[in-house]
């Protein structure tokens, strides 16, 4: 039987919980949790983290749970709060991101300054959401706020649907994302405090539920940078709050951590590794000591202490090596600023030859012209997914089924760092067309590995509106590249493939038809990569950064199970790709015991995009004494139509059910 724990007690780590702080915000009250350090004689500077994901599961009993008590044992005091309405926090949620948010998360620094337990000097962090608030927060430049880290962020809230070609996120945000806020809208605050006022938050929130349709309709609606998303960009040139800028090379939100970094105008810094949508110090790929990082940045702005982490350089990147594919194989390295192709960066260019891939200096004589007829389903053996921790794939299925350009092996190690782009021309009759291009780095025994990619849509020049339909002729597309770093070695061989999608990360558009691609000396398809061909192996700017400390758990206590799986496979006979992916989560709280059940599964044939299938479910289960709830959402939509179903139950009684469906507006 599991019971009601409104007590503060000290546990083991010397970590006093108060999960019942209350703060008010406007007219409404946000639900709070304080760690407070009880081993440190207070007033204390405070961390805050503010997100719409329940802090009585899932953010301080589940995987954020070892970040906030590690920080809180350096003494801090942590507070993780409920966004307005979400969680256990009063008000309604009808909009995400918002700049009430950012009004908000100002008002609890204001606050938590105002506290006797705090000495009035504030630091935000977190993850996704949690770096969007601390964003958010910066821009409007409260004087108690001295310190931030965002941790793989978007900061517009067009980002957090499309992609910067304008292309909708349909793995990540459209099946994944977009289900787990559809189930959260309908979940009642998973602890129930002992005056009842549980009730009347999750009332609120179902009724919320009932009146707006899930935000997926609206983010399938609105595929450009129309009125709805108005006001949702963070104005990061306003942020003179010392910043740490956190990012993965394998997560979607790279290039917004560059640029938002780039923007600031305050002390800043940025670490960029070769994760995916995971903290630094648990990713599957080079875990760092990014807790003790945090928590040097925090000391010296929040504390006055004189920490190393400020001398660094401005740039800390993680190089790959060996073809990418070895989790172990790489360098840190330390760079004044970012390299980017289109700002005057140091680069090699690359021309699509009849030869294959050349220097553009030795493209000096014959003509492309290759046509292609696209195949929809090129991407499942290149992405990186989040979520499951699968080493990278090799892509040469993907490659064979996209147009390539190979140079031939390399004499000497060539050094990509930075953001490169490309410019391809095309002749093409797809209504409607993506073009994709990936860089790809092959190896001695014919092993492939992607590196870095782009892709657009080709009427999407400006995000906030759509071109003319591309009509039979010649155009020029610039597309620009995921920032990157990685050493394509002696020996190996640098790929440039070319299709017109990239499943499942983005939604499928265009037709039937077909693409041509051109190029000639005078008018040349290029890549242009910053970077330069090396004289020898090693880095002269090569940095150390410090191992993961394991003085406390990186994994959480009341984690008793958490895992996913990911799998591809294709149909032959119809030439139907399938990715599925599934994941479960248990945790055992003093209040209830929390499962999470997620199965996503996205399907589109070979020739027609418009067989696109994308189909999520999500269910969660609350283990109370008395009764089990669950709560179960659902999301069935292709490129024309979708539907939606939340259903919440107790011990099998229906106490909510709503289901949406209806065409998308396009």
């Amino acid at each position: 039987m599991h019971r009601m724990d409104n007590t503060a007690i000290a546990d083991q780590s010397g970590i006093r919980r108060h999960p019942d702080l209350e703060i008010p915000v406007e007219d409404d009250t946000v639900s709070a949790t304080r760690y407070e350090p009880v081993d440190f004689e207070g007033p204390l500077p405070a961390l805050l983290m503010y997100v719409p994901y329940p802090k009585d599961d899932m953010i301080t009993y589940g995987a954020y749970d070892p970040l906030n008590r590690y920080l809180a044992s350096q003494g801090y005091e942590v507070v993780v709060a409920d966004m307005v309405g979400t969680g256990a926090s009063t008000g309604r949620l009808d909009t995400m991101f918002g700049a009430n948010e950012g009004r908000e998360a100002e008002a609890i620094v204001e606050w938590l300054a105002d506290r006797e337990w705090t000495n009035g000097r504030i630091g935000m962090y977190g993850k996704s959401y949690g770096g969007i608030t601390a964003l958010a927060a910066a821009a409007r430049q409260p004087d108690a706020l001295e310190a931030i880290v965002p941790i793989h962020t978007p900061f517009m809230g067009y980002r957090n649907a499309y992609s910067y070609g304008g292309l909708f996120e349909l793995y990540y945000i459209g099946t994944d994302w977009l289900t787990l806020m559809q189930a959260l809208d309908a979940k009642p605050p998973s602890r129930r405090d002992q005056r009842g006022e549980w009730v009347d938050t999750w009332q609120t929130q179902l009724e919320v539920t009932q009146d707006r349709d899930p935000f997926l309709f609206d983010f399938l609606d609105h595929d450009v940078k129309d009125e709805f998303w108005e006001g949702t960009d963070i104005p990061v040139e306003n942020i003179e709050t010392p910043m740490l800028a956190v990012g993965g090379t394998r997560d979607s939100y790279t290039r917004d951590t560059v640029e938002f970094f780039e923007a600031a105008n305050g002390p800043k810094k940025m670490l960029l590794g070769p994760w995916r949508h995971t903290m630094p110090h648990r990713g599957r790929e080079s875990s760092i000591g990014f807790r003790k990082q945090a928590l040097a940045w925090f000391d010296h702005f929040l504390k006055d202490e004189s920490r190393s982490i400020v001398d660094r350089p401005a740039v800390q990147v993680w190089t790959e090596r060996e073809g990418g594919g070895n989790v172990d194989a790489g360098v840190w390295r330390g760079k004044s600023e970012w390299p980017d192709s289109s700002k005057d960066a140091a680069d090699v260019t690359f021309a699509l030859t009849p030869t294959g891939l050349q220097t553009t200096e030795n493209f000096d004589t014959g003509r492309v012209e290759r046509v292609y007829e696209p195949d929809y389903t090129v991407g499942i053996d290149s992405i990186h997914p989040s979520g499951a921790q699968v080493p990278a794939g090799d892509t040469n299925e993907d490659d064979a089924r996209s147009l390539t350009f190979e140079s031939d092996p390399l004499d000497k190690p060539f050094d990509f760092t930075g953001t490169g782009e490309a410019t391809v021309r095309l002749h093409t009759t797809i209504d409607d067309p993506t073009i994709s291009i990936r860089i790809v780095d092959v190896a001695p025994d014919g092993s492939a590995t992607m590196v870095t990619h782009g892709s657009k849509r080709i009427r999407c020049n400006s995000l906030s509106e759509l071109d003319e339909p591309v009509s039979d002729e010649e155009i020029e597309v610039e597309v620009p590249l995921k920032p990157k770093s990685h050493c394509f070695e002696a020996g190996h061989r640098i790929r440039i493939a070319v299709a017109n999608a990239f499943f499942p990360e983005f939604m499928p558009t265009g037709t039937s038809g077909t693409t041509a691609l051109l190029s000639t000396p005078d008018e040349p398809s290029v890549v242009k990569l910053p970077g330069e061909f090396l004289e020898t192996d090693s880095f002269s700017d090569r940095i150390s950064l410090p191992s993961p400390d394991e003085s406390l758990p990186t994994t959480a206590e009341r984690v008793v199970t958490s895992d996913s799986n990911w799998e591809r496979s294709r149909e032959a006979i119809d030439d139907t790709a399938t990715v599925r992916a599934d994941s479960n989560l248990r945790l055992e709280l003093p209040h209830t015991a929390m499962t999470r059940e997620t199965e996503l599964e996205k399907s589109v044939s070979a020739d027609d995009p418009s067989s696109l299938v994308a189909t999520s479910e999500l269910r969660w289960t609350l283990e109370y004494p008395t009764e089990e709830v669950t709560i179960v959402a659902t999301n069935r939509f292709s490129r024309a139509h979708a539907k939606a179903t939340t259903k919440v139950a107790s011990d099998g009684t229906t106490l909510f059910e709503q289901e949406w469906s209806r065409p998308i507006k396009r």
